[in-house]
């Protein structure tokens, strides 16, 4: 008995669904990238920043986030794991942390420091299987959510940086 394949009309339907799927995946993934030219001042919706000098890399989404009536910004700097040892374990690591900058008359400042990944101490974000993917950290109404995976056995940890409070704050979820 001959196999019959799918009719041309339903073809096209499954390839609008895989199209408007595909569509939908790209839009939920992270719109964090990585910013070549770390050495000059970058500016984020005109604020201007200078990232520090001793940086191996630079990502960030270059958009200003609503927090309740205040504006941030996000930088994921990555620095030298073991710069004074580079062929030891981690030598060729990096050690990236999220700094929060709040905004305020076109003037940043950094209110918070989070480690996002690192190779010496064994965390990476849960998106992080995929290199230089960001799509774990995530702005909500309340500020920014952190998901991680910890080594030995791998387990989830998930953090909300509150910035609708009087000074930011970092509450671990279960």
């Amino acid at each position: 008995m001959p196999i019959k394949f799918m009719d041309n009309k339903y073809m096209k339907n499954t390839s609008l669904l895989v199209f408007f799927l595909g569509a939908a995946l790209n839009a939920s993934a992270s719109e964090i990238k990585e910013i070549f030219n770390r050495q000059q001042p970058l500016v984020i919706e005109g604020v201007t920043i200078t990232p520090q000098k001793e940086l191996v890399s630079l990502y960030s989404d270059g958009k200003l986030h609503t927090v309740g009536n205040r504006q941030y910004f996000l930088l994921i700097n990555g620095f030298p794991s073991r710069p004074g040892n580079p062929t030891a374990q981690c030598g060729a690591g990096q050690e990236m942390y999220a700094d929060i900058y709040q905004v305020e008359s076109k003037k940043a400042s950094r209110v918070q420091r989070i480690m996002v990944v690192s190779c010496w101490r064994s965390l990476e974000l849960n998106s992080w299987q995929k290199q230089e993917d960001f799509s774990s950290i995530t702005w909500n109404k309340d500020g920014v959510t952190f998901d991680w995976i910890v080594p030995p056995k791998f387990t989830n940890l998930r953090a909300q940086l509150n910035l609708n409070t009087v000074s930011p704050e970092l509450v671990f979820i279960p």
